[in-house]
């Protein structure tokens, strides 16, 4: 005869779940309502039967701290975004050139700013141009922020602009940013009763703020001069750029001012122009960069050398008194009209020029830039680059470019179906070779992603502006990092 014994472990389990509702397996003391002690074998999970905490929402992540406990945070720290969820992209997305991805977009309901105008980065550092932003009754006074780097994403901290300023100023139109100091253009700025003389603004980061330090005007100048739509800093060396100024007859031949810090204040020490085969509207000035003892000054216009009017970029040396110019570079194989200095930047001994109405292998103004390296004497041509593909008429590569130790990033802004675009490159021994393509995944037609673009070379983080974004032209910005 059979017997069936029950055991007395069962009885306590089913009191245990009765009197307290918790079921313990693999223990008798469950300490929570379901209290495992072992591995976990499922198929299948319900939809709604998983949630570690309470506080889920559309494009959060999931994070956890130094104990494993999880839970869901802002992707990107809740800064103001426009596009979630992206890691890796571009036309190399696959291999993860690309992260922290992160686009900045201005919320400002008072009309266009244009945020993404001009941008500069530097280490943990990153400044925006504002110039058409709306401050009160003021249109187009223009403004910029500043965004630093908290160790997970980029957090805006600051706005500036010019207290004093007025409508169609334009601050911001300009930027540039280096180590504890940032230089801002305000090219439309009225000095005294000059118009359009334009002026120009420093800040200094004194720990917490960025403070401001002095406003330069071109003791010299005269209406319409833009002084201020190009700007560069380097340490203890500015230098700004007039590409309107008239120089004896030469109406918009154009000119650029260095500045030097003495430990007190920015003195001006020295004026530039083309002394020689210089045109009326060449634009001298309208693109300036300076690092260490060399200054860059693009000039886009007709520029007589050799009849070809494609533009040039002339090259500056510091020989401890005086910056004397050292060499003019050119495309000598470029056409008519193909803006030859439009954009430029140096770094160290390397220099990239852009050339963005370049018909590049019969490509209408497909655009170009071209690198050169100092090989102790003089700046040698080491490569012509583009974003070629059959299809990219009127893509503009090289209408904004910057270089910084071994990378250098240049934009399309028509490129894309005109959507815009940006490449970067590093330096493989005497090659530059393409790193990646950027794209704007949220990006729509005439954007102008990649209207300016900035690279820090020691924290490897770009910064890209798309100017034309949204409604009225708001504007926005991409932050991103190459692994």
């Amino acid at each position: 005869m059979k017997r069936i014994i029950l055991p007395a472990f069962f009885l306590i389990t089913i009191y245990t779940v009765s009197a307290q509702q918790r079921v313990g397996i693999g223990t008798n003391t469950p300490a929570e309502k379901l209290d495992v002690a072992g591995n976990i074998k499922g198929d299948t999970v319900k939809p709604k039967a998983f949630k570690l905490s309470t506080n889920a929402g559309q494009g959060k992540v999931l994070t956890s701290d130094a104990a494993g406990n999880g839970n869901w945070s802002n992707s990107n720290g809740g800064a103001p975004i426009s596009n979630i969820g992206y890691g890796v992209w571009g036309d190399c997305a696959t291999n993860g050139n690309i992260s922290e991805y992160q686009p900045v977009a201005d919320t400002a309901t008072d009309g266009s700013g244009q945020l993404g105008y001009s941008v500069g980065v530097s280490g943990d550092f990153a400044i925006v141009g504002i110039p058409y932003k709306r401050l009160g009754d003021n249109l187009n006074q223009g403004s910029a922020c500043f965004y630093k780097f908290n160790g997970t994403y980029w957090e805006f901290t600051q706005m500036i602009t010019d207290l004093s300023g007025l409508p169609f100023d334009n601050f911001g139109y300009a930027v540039a940013i280096s180590g504890n100091y940032a230089i801002v253009g305000a090219p439309s700025a009225k000095v005294g009763s000059i118009i359009h003389q334009g002026a120009v603004f420093i800040y200094q980061y004194n720990g917490s703020t960025w403070l401001f330090k002095q406003t330069i005007t071109n003791s010299g100048g005269a209406a319409n001069d833009n002084f201020g739509t190009s700007v560069s800093i380097s340490g203890d060396n500015a230098i700004v750029g007039s590409p309107y100024d008239k120089i004896n007859a030469n109406l918009n031949q154009g000119s650029a001012n260095i500045y030097k810090y003495n430990g007190s204040n920015w003195i001006q020490q020295q004026y530039l122009y083309e002394t020689t085969g210089a045109n009326a509207s060449d634009n001298f000035g309208r693109s300036v960069s300076i690092s260490g003892s060399y200054a860059a000054v693009g000039i886009p216009g007709p520029d007589a050398i050799n009849s070809q009017n494609n533009g040039s970029a002339n090259i500056y040396k510091f020989n401890g008194t005086n910056w004397v110019f050292l060499q003019k570079v050119k495309d000598y194989y470029g056409e008519k009209g193909e803006l030859f200095g439009f954009a430029v930047s140096i770094s160290g001994n390397y220099l990239i020029v852009g050339s963005p109405f370049d018909n590049y292998d019969l490509n209408l103004k497909q655009g170009s830039a071209s690198i050169y390296k100092f090989d102790g004497s003089s700046w040698l041509s080491m490569q012509k680059i583009t974003a070629y593909t059959p299809v990219s008429n009127l893509g503009r590569f090289g209408f904004s470019v910057c270089i910084s130790n071994d990378y250098a990033i240049v934009g399309a802004t028509n490129d894309n179906e005109n959507k815009g675009a940006a490449c970067i490159y590093l330096r493989v021994g005497q090659g530059w070779q393409k790193l990646q393509t950027v794209t704007d995944p949220g990006g729509s037609g005439y954007n102008a992603f990649g209207w300016s673009v900035g690279f820090s070379g020691p924290s490897k983080r770009f910064l890209i502006g798309v100017p034309f974004y949204g409604d009225n032209n708001l504007g926005k910005v991409v932050f991103g990092k190459i692994n």
